[in-house]
């Protein structure tokens, strides 16, 4: 079973800024996979810069999901992340997708992520996972979007 984790990122130096919650992901976790970057239009609060989004596939850790949210939490904020606009800009947004194939209803983590299904910027870098094949005997993937996502060329 694997952990996968979205990046997403509209500050600064975006590909930078993926690149850099990678490597510190990369500190706790054992990655297996990752998807292209994609690029795509803000939702939800729409007046902000273009978001760039990776998925990245690590094995299951031995933690418990929220001794992974929390190391996410802390990574954000070391790379600079700031929460003054809900849904606003933000150097780095590091989200937990799936935890194998469990649901998880805490307080403070849901798991699939909630909105995940609506997210084309999630939904079509995903696809490019082993572990996407997985997943879809247990969840349904919707195939239209109401938001546009596109894989970026050399980054």
């Amino acid at each position: 079973m694997s952990l996968i984790i979205s990046l997403g990122t509209n500050l600064g130096n975006k590909s930078e800024n993926l690149n850099l919650a990678k490597l510190e992901l990369q500190k706790n976790f054992v990655l297996k996979q990752e998807s292209t970057i994609y690029q795509s239009k803000a939702v939800d609060y729409t007046e902000q810069p273009s978001f760039l989004n990776q998925i990245l596939e690590f094995e299951l850790p031995e933690l418990k999901p929220i001794s992974v949210l929390n190391i996410a939490l802390e990574i954000e904020k070391r790379l600079g992340r700031r929460r003054d606009i809900p849904k606003g800009p933000r150097t780095i947004d590091i989200d937990i997708l799936f935890w194998g194939l469990d649901i998880i209803d805490m307080p403070d983590l849901n798991v699939p992520h909630p909105r995940l299904f609506e997210r084309s910027f999630i939904v079509l870098p995903l696809k490019e996972l082993a572990f996407y094949n997985t997943l879809q005997q247990k969840f349904s993937f919707p195939q239209v979007f109401c938001n546009e996502a596109f894989p970026l060329e050399g980054i």
